[in-house]
């Protein structure tokens, strides 16, 4: 295996929580190209990533997980054929506030199904919390119905053991073979 076989992504729109999901499962400090946010600075946000996040994970038998986020602005898109290339999995966050989270998670979906074909997918969804009416089974039904067949769950991004399990989750269907199920009219 090539010194970054062991690859995963995080993907997700600003303020989903990548960032801080990779802090919680680093075992150093990840590196991080955060920068103040001069526009549209939230109470709960005043930073976001602009080129890439990256830190690994010790497996076993002395083997690394290289865990990787791209920034969420479109106008960043250039970071994620880079970084997705040879990647295992791709984790998708998405906030439940958002008003658009299927549209934007479905779209997510098929941005970077193209960019890893061969990675399998799993979607979190973050701040779960902050969105009362948000219900997973619809989210994850309406999903489904576009045409992607991939595990959902909440997450708290902040907990190391959900983003774990998250990871875990993700790697059990790499492990089994299984990639983004796809609808033939998502087909890529």
């Amino acid at each position: 295996m090539d010194n970054y076989g062991n690859k995963l992504v995080f993907v997700g729109g600003m303020g989903a929580g990548k960032t801080t999901a990779i802090r919680a499962i680093s075992d150093v400090e990840p590196v991080s190209t955060d920068m103040p946010l001069s526009i549209d600075a939230t109470e709960e946000k005043s930073f976001t990533t602009v080129a890439l996040d990256y830190s690994s994970i010790d497996l076993d038998e002395g083997e690394l997980l290289h865990v990787y986020g791209v920034p969420g602005q479109k106008y960043l898109n250039f970071m994620w054929p880079m970084v997705c290339t040879g990647a295992i999995g791709i984790i998708v966050l998405v906030n439940a506030c958002q008003d658009d989270a299927v549209d934007s998670t479905a779209e997510l979906l098929k941005d970077f199904a193209a960019l890893a074909p061969d990675a399998s997918f799993v979607v979190g969804v973050t701040k779960s919390d902050l969105a009362p009416d948000f219900q997973l089974t619809s989210f994850r039904d309406e999903l489904n119905a576009s045409g992607y067949q991939v595990p959902v769950m909440k997450v708290d991004a902040r907990v190391t053991i959900q983003v774990e399990f998250l990871i875990k989750t993700l790697l059990s269907y790499q492990h089994a073979g299984a990639q983004l199920g796809i609808g033939a009219a998502n087909r890529i």
